[in-house]
């Protein structure tokens, strides 16, 4: 599992490539993380994102499967697995044709083997891209996020400037460099108020230089850079090398944990390891995977933590994969002394079966222990926002009505240690992507969560149009009530939005954004602006 340190990381640099592809407007993100019922994505509402949206997932020019966006915010989203060829993988493209354009790939509703190879092309439909030639692909842009609260305190008044650049076959040597990063200028005060020394901030979450080709023998990555067989290492400022051998993958690792917002070597600790990876099939769609990683950490010299990290892969055909993982502490802290007590602390399963092609169903479970850190004293949960994410059983269904609308369900049982008893949630929406033939979309969606500590339920509606392939507006009324019964407390939450996107031209882009949030405690107006340009 990917600890903490990267996913901090992570969510505060999102990155999607946004422009005209000629047959209407392509938004891309890159999974960042994921469970067996969620996959996290670098781009959110400010990217043009919203709650709904259907992301084609793709790895290279292979498609990977489908997720269907519930949960947004500014720069990043969560989705739910849709239809899922194999496993994700932590860098694999999210792709989404804006709704209402000419001549859109199928839809993930439409057809579900033609889902996932309906993938919008990775660069302009003119541009060729020739043996031994230098791909340059993503985007640079100027943002500013501005918010208005009724505590003068909490304003916003940020102008920033952004970078995604990838650099693939440099040279024709098949090694690719990769930027991702955004400048700051906080012109409000906030930086001074919570530590920092000055008004502007350099965020840097990747800037490395690679080579990783399944025909090439031996393959490394240098810089700040995220290993993709050694994924519980989290993000590292160092290098690490592998070589190849038929099936077999066998590599070593070493680096010093990152702190985004420097640019060079970012803190105390020290991660050293090693891995062993096994790969069988000749398409994703029929192929087992496993590996296996032994970390250590250290800060001063001193154990800080040490395990084991497992995964495995399954994919039969089109319609049933299956991923796992584990991680095993090989260390605890007993009596305060480090003593060997090998335990499971995190623990990770998803299946997705497509029995026909109007259902669609995936089944989750999630188990986490809290790891202690024996250098670095804290405790810290081996999973992303622990405590926002439920634990435990979870079952999805999506049903095709007809051409335009789908019909969505969960369900799921919670329980975690010191709760008091399990929760459990239900929920349901339907989406119609062409409203009476008027190219508005359109969605409804209803869930409802109750347990020993909180009980709730949460209502959206949106409504969408695009305007000649170069303007899309979008409304969005979402309320949330939730009351935490030991403290008798009811909090209502309600929160206006609007977007809206342009294309100047097949590279330049802008979007506007707002929010209108009314709550118990602080009412606030939130606006967002981007001008970029899309290489």
């Amino acid at each position: 599992m990917i600890r903490s340190s990267l996913f901090v990381g992570m969510f505060l640099f999102a990155g999607v490539s946004a422009g005209d592809a000629g047959q209407g407007r392509f938004i891309r993100c890159r999974v960042t993380y994921f469970t067996s019922a969620q996959i996290y994505f670098d781009g959110g509402k400010e990217e043009g994102l919203s709650v709904g949206d259907t992301l084609v997932i793709a790895r290279g020019d292979t498609g990977v499967g489908t997720a269907v966006i519930t949960a947004i915010s500014s720069h990043s989203s969560v989705g739910r697995p849709f239809v899922l060829r194999v496993p994700p993988r932590i860098g694999d493209t999210g792709s989404f044709l804006k709704e209402g354009t000419a001549q859109a790939p199928p839809s993930p509703e439409s057809d579900s083997s033609a889902a996932a190879s309906a993938l919008p092309p990775p660069s302009p439909p003119d541009v060729e891209r020739k043996p031994g030639e230098n791909v340059l692909a993503g985007r640079v842009a100027f943002q500013y996020n501005g918010q208005v609260a009724e505590d003068s305190r909490l304003n916003i008044n940020q102008p920033s400037l952004y970078a995604h650049v990838k650099l693939e076959n440099l040279e024709g040597t098949g090694m690719s460099l990769s930027l991702y990063g955004r400048e700051y200028y906080d012109a409000g005060g906030p930086y001074l108020r919570y530590g920092d020394s000055a008004h502007s901030r350099f965020d840097l979450s990747e800037l490395s230089l690679g080579l990783d080709r399944q025909t090439f023998p031996l393959g490394f990555s240098a810089g700040r850079f995220i290993s993709r067989y050694v994924t519980g290492a989290g993000a590292l400022d160092g290098g690490e090398l592998f070589v190849r051998q038929g099936r077999f993958t066998a590599g070593a690792l070493a680096g010093t944990g990152v702190e985004s917002r420097v640019i060079g070597i970012g803190g105390n600790q020290r991660s050293v390891g090693g891995f062993l990876a096994y790969h069988q099939g000749e398409s994703f769609f029929d192929s087992y995977d496993a590996s296996a990683a032994y970390i250590r950490q250290t800060v001063g010299g001193s154990l800080d933590r040490e395990f084991l990290s497992v995964q495995n892969s399954l994919a039969l055909g089109p319609d049933f994969n299956a991923y796992g993982n584990a991680d095993v502490e090989l260390k605890e802290m007993t009596g305060g002394v480090i003593a060997s007590h090998p335990f499971v602390s995190s623990l990770l399963l998803f299946v997705n079966y497509v029995p026909t092609p109007w259902l669609w169903t995936s089944f989750g479970y999630d188990g986490t222990r809290s790891v202690y850190l024996f250098q670095s004293m804290k405790s810290v949960p081996d999973s992303l926002f622990h405590e926002a994410l439920s634990h435990g059983f979870r079952l999805n269904g999506t049903i095709r009505l007809g051409t335009s609308y789908t019909l969505t369900t969960e369900a799921g049982v919670n329980s975690r240690a010191g709760d008091g008893g399990s929760s459990r949630t239900l929920g349901a929406g339907i989406r119609v992507t062409d409203i009476f033939s008027s190219r508005v979309f359109g969605g409804l969606r209803y869930r409802n969560v109750g347990g020993s500590i909180l009980n709730g339920s949460q209502s959206t509606i949106e409504l969408g149009r695009n305007f000649s392939q170069r303007v899309d507006i979008q409304i969005q009324y979402d309320s949330r009530s939730y009351t935490v019964d030991p403290l008798k407390q009811t909090y209502t939450t309600q929160t206006f939005s609007g977007n809206a996107n342009f294309w100047i031209s097949r590279t330049l882009y802008g979007t506007l954004g707002a929010d209108y949030v009314r709550d118990n405690t602080m009412n606030g107006f939130h606006y967002f602006l981007e001008c970029g340009y899309r290489f």
